[in-house]
């Protein structure tokens, strides 16, 4: 569950960027549960989604490097 949290994590974080976000599975997850790809189109409009994502990170009690790195965070 830690991998699918962080990678829709991810995707939340680069939408708020102002990326447009696929996440795709390359084999079923019976095969291999790692085979997700987090695939991002710059679109210039940012999503304001920082309350939600601030929600799971608190929620989650985590601290992504991504998160520390492209949101403005007064942390």
């Amino acid at each position: 569950m830690a991998a699918l949290y962080t990678d829709a994590l991810r995707a939340e974080i680069l939408e708020n960027q102002g990326y447009r976000t696929q996440i795709l599975e390359f084999i079923d997850m019976e095969h291999t549960p790692k085979n997700l790809l987090i695939r991002g189109v710059k679109q210039g409009k940012k999503k304001d989604n920082i309350r939600d994502i601030e929600k799971i990170l608190e929620f989650l009690d985590v601290k992504p490097t991504l998160a520390g790195l492209l949101l403005n965070s007064e942390e």
